[in-house]
């Protein structure tokens, strides 16, 4: 056989082994890497079975910009395993394990652990301090609180505590807002927290809607309580003639609320708010609202003022006024009868009217000088049949606010007068003298 023939074939041989070996390693030779608990624990395995003295080497992937105190070289205990530190800082690393001819790698991110952490939580009011260790609760770590301004604020919460099987600690409430420190010690490693506590609100009340319907409403650090007790009294200086309708006592409802009645006049009222041993209380001015006061005033406004200030009103308006004027003193005028009212005598008095009615009568009595014989002329207020003018137009504006206030105060008067003349008409009647003498 020539020298050439025999390198091909030891070369042949030489490639075969390379492939069956990495076969092997592919197939059998495993590398794994759990770094679920804060430190690495790599495993190698074949075939599944735990491999004992293999070489693993730990290398971290970017050189320059990261590093890792684990890199390096190891060999596996009878479980197979090597335990590597914890990463102080995120990095990644590329783990190779051999054993004989067979190998095996991996590529892994390692996470630095959050170790020792603490946090306050204070929305209940009632500070709450948990201690955790790469996030599981730990339970009998030291707990210590202090204030960070001990001279100028104090806190009863200050001192030494231990975290309970959940890694808790309760505080009490800050009864004014304040500045603490907590410091966690556990296994030779501590962690520390400065902290704004705050006060809670506690029991509260408010009182809306004071010129209308009065709302109460009660809270406790800002929730909304029901069936908290509200007691309403008149207050020490509301004054021995005030009164209200709504003092006594009531009980919220589920959104924490009392509604009250409106104030008939102003006011000043304690409400007071009482629930689990606590109390609260708020003097409040009760005043009734701006349409209640407009109301009274007119009622108490004289008819011929009113009639002036319609008026007053009206003066921007292009078209004559008068007969909006007349309207307003129709509709308003206090003194108008209801259509089913009689004389101002009464029913008799009105009989008495229509009895006189009848002696007056065409041809049964004198007539009133004037009527009848054209002599009579046309009422001193009437025109000479023209449109008037601007001038004339508030003038009869004036007539009609002045004939409006003598009607009111004047009209029983008249009445009566002319009910009297009548009467002696009737008695001195004699057979009528005038031109509109009726059938005999």
């Amino acid at each position: 056989m020539s020298e050439r023939t025999t390198a091909i074939l030891l070369i042949a041989v030489v490639a075969l082994g390379a492939m069956t070996g990495v076969a092997a390693a592919d197939g059998d030779l495993e590398v794994a890497v759990d770094d679920a608990d804060g430190e690495p624990t790599v495993t190698v395995t074949e075939n599944g079975t735990a491999v004992e003295n293999a070489t693993v080497l730990v290398e971290v992937v970017d050189e320059e910009n990261e590093s890792y105190a684990g890199a390096g070289e190891y060999e596996t205990d009878a479980n197979g395993s090597v335990q590597l530190p914890a990463a102080e800082e995120d990095v990644t690393v590329e783990v190779t394990a051999a054993s004989g001819n067979d190998t095996a790698s991996a590529t892994v991110d390692l996470e630095a652990p959050d170790g020792l952490e603490l946090e306050v939580d204070d929305e209940d009011g009632e500070p709450v301090v948990t201690v955790t260790d790469d996030d599981e609760a730990v339970a009998n770590a030291s707990v210590n609180v202090t204030v960070a301004d001990g001279e100028n604020a104090t806190y009863a919460g200050a001192g030494d505590y231990e975290t309970d099987a959940n890694g808790t600690v309760t505080l009490p409430a800050a009864e004014e807002d304040v500045t603490v420190e907590v410091t966690a010690g556990y296994e030779n490693d501590s962690v520390s927290e400065t902290v704004e506590l705050e006060a809670p609100d506690g029991l509260e009340l408010e009182v809306e809607d004071t010129d209308e319907e009065p709302v109460v409403t009660v809270t406790n650090d800002d929730e909304a309580v029901a069936n908290a007790t509200v007691v309403v009294a008149l207050a020490d200086d509301a004054g021995e003639n005030a009164s209200y309708a709504g003092t006594g006592e009531y009980e919220t409802d589920a959104d924490g609320t009392v509604e009250l009645p409106a104030a008939e006049e102003n006011v000043t009222v304690d409400v007071t708010a009482e629930y689990e041993n606590e109390t609260v209380s708020e003097t409040v001015e009760l005043t009734v609202g701006e349409e209640d006061e407009d109301d009274e005033a007119d009622a108490g406004t004289p008819f011929g003022q009113l009639v002036r200030e319609f008026i007053q009103g009206l003066k921007d308006r292009n078209s004559d006024i008068g007969g909006a004027v007349s309207d307003f003193v129709t509709e308003n005028n206090p003194g108008n009868a209801p259509d089913h009212a009689g004389g101002p005598g009464g029913p008799d008095e009105a009989d008495d009217d229509e009895a006189d009615n009848e002696t007056d009568a065409p041809g049964n009595g004198n007539a009133p000088e004037g009527v009848g014989n054209g002599q009579g002329g046309p009422p001193d207020h009437a025109g000479n049949g023209d449109d008037a003018d601007d001038e004339d137009g508030a003038d009869d504006e004036d007539a009609e606010e002045d004939e409006a206030e003598e009607d009111e105060d004047d009209g029983d008067d008249d009445e009566e007068d002319d009910e009297e003349e009548d009467d002696e008409d009737d008695d001195d009647a004699g057979p009528g003298n005038g031109n509109g003498n009726g059938p005999p």
